[in-house]
């Protein structure tokens, strides 16, 4: 999960959410997170209209959902760089 980033059209504090489904990382609204029949469902709409189903927040984001990201005007210069590659942390590897 990860934050910061607001709407200028509508004011709207977006969020980053990685769906276990699909494991892109699609933007959400914070009004569609507080909405109380997405925190029933535990499921948000994501902006590019899918819903999803979050994976842990102790997880780092996934590939950045393309639609989300032209609807968020997020450019694709922020992306982070890819974790391939990398060794994974001890707690990984104590976890496997």
């Amino acid at each position: 999960m990860s934050g910061g980033a607001t709407d200028p059209v509508t004011g709207y504090d977006l969020v980053t959410l990685t769906s276990v489904i699909d494991n892109r990382a699609h933007i959400v609204t914070d009004v569609e997170l507080s909405s109380s029949h997405a925190v029933r469902m535990g499921r948000y709409e994501a902006l590019c209209g899918h819903l999803i189903a979050p994976a842990p927040m102790v997880e780092p984001d996934g590939k950045r959902c393309p639609r989300c990201a032209e609807l968020g005007g997020v450019s694709s210069q922020t992306e982070r760089p890819s974790r391939r590659g990398r060794s994974r942390g001890l707690g990984r590897r104590l976890l496997t």
